[in-house]
């Protein structure tokens, strides 16, 4: 299914290249996986230990390149991010990471990361570090606009498994379902609604005039709306609707069981929540707004394209009509 992407409020940035040595984890995913083990030069503060392997995964790329790339850390070494050709997990292509970013140690039982004084700071679980922070298995950490998931368990390979299933389907960066996850569940759910003639409504949202703040802000806090919006969201859809990712700053939630009027009421409690949160990137007050559109399936609608197009439609007239609205889909 093909969504529209030509709104003048997109931000898109062409692919650059691909990781070296990587291979196909299948046809299906689309996902490669990348085998580095961090550097053996032995750290001085390190200790010579025995222990399990830990592995940094790639999960948010600002090109979205090397989805999926492993990084293996062997007790007793250390694994540095940034732009320089000299760190282990090479990233040159990402201009908001310093030369050295960040450095990961495995030292002991634990593995820590510290900030090595880079421009754009790194954080773990959303939250900046000071110094060295000891990570726990299960944490995301972000170097500038790169996302990582580390993971420390004795089944390394069962963990790493399950990370990449949950990457098919989620959005590295808002952890919201991606694109591929809502087109497999709107085939499935539209199949449902037509068999039983049930209602089936669909909400396409983005952000008013996001490109003028990647502009003006800059992409990671750009990247910090996304995630504020997301996270918003997510605390108003229940647990059998279905929330995505689909495009740059376009989100759509697909609602079973639920009619125009009560899609509609939806998007105008996400609209007034977003309306309500403190935007503040640092010291910088952002005002942010997003349009909806909203369709139910009806008459004459037989695929998702039907749908979403309709409910596109909708997020155009409130466009059209200033923005910071919700438009709904008449027939």
């Amino acid at each position: 299914m093909s969504l529209r992407g030509d709104r003048s409020a997109r931000d898109t940035t062409p692919s650059r290249g691909s990781a070296t040595d990587e291979l196909p984890l299948s046809q299906e995913s689309g996902l490669t996986q990348t085998y580095k083990s961090a550097t053996r030069e032995r750290d001085p503060d390190a200790l010579e230990v025995t222990g399990v392997e830990a592995d940094v995964i790639l999960i948010a790329h600002p090109d979205g390149q090397r989805l999926g790339s492993r990084y293996r850390l062997s007790p007793g070494t250390t694994l540095e991010v940034g732009r320089s050709s000299s760190v282990r997990i090479s990233l040159p292509e990402v201009m908001s990471l310093s030369r050295k970013h960040a450095k990961l140690r495995y030292a002991g039982p634990s593995v820590t990361i510290e900030d090595l004084g880079s421009t754009n700071g790194t954080y773990v679980n959303g939250q900046a570090i000071q110094g060295r922070q000891v990570l726990r298995s299960g944490d995301r950490f972000q170097t500038a606009a790169v996302h990582f998931k580390f993971l420390h368990e004795q089944d390394v390979e069962n963990a790493y498994h399950l990370a990449i299933y949950e990457l098919v389907a989620k959005d590295g960066l808002t952890e919201t379902f991606n694109k591929r996850k809502y087109e497999e569940e709107v085939l499935r759910e539209l199949a449902r609604s037509l068999r039983h003639r049930r209602p089936l409504s669909l909400i396409i949202f983005d952000l008013d005039e996001f490109k003028q703040i990647n502009d003006t802000y800059g992409h990671l806090c750009g990247d910090f709306v996304l995630k504020q919006i997301a996270a918003t969201a997510k605390e108003l859809v229940r647990p059998e609707q279905v929330l995505a990712r689909v495009g740059g700053d376009e989100f759509v939630i697909l609602a079973p069981e639920t009619g125009a009027e009560g899609a509609q009421a939806l998007a105008e409690k996400l609209r007034d929540r977003v309306l309500e949160l403190d935007h503040r990137y640092g010291e910088v007050q952002i005002s942010v707004s997003c349009s909806f559109g909203v369709a139910e399936l009806g008459e004459g609608m037989s695929s998702p394209q039907d749908l979403y197009q309709a409910a596109d439609s909708a997020l155009l007239q409130a466009k059209r009509e200033g923005r910071n609205r919700v438009g709904v889909y008449r027939s």
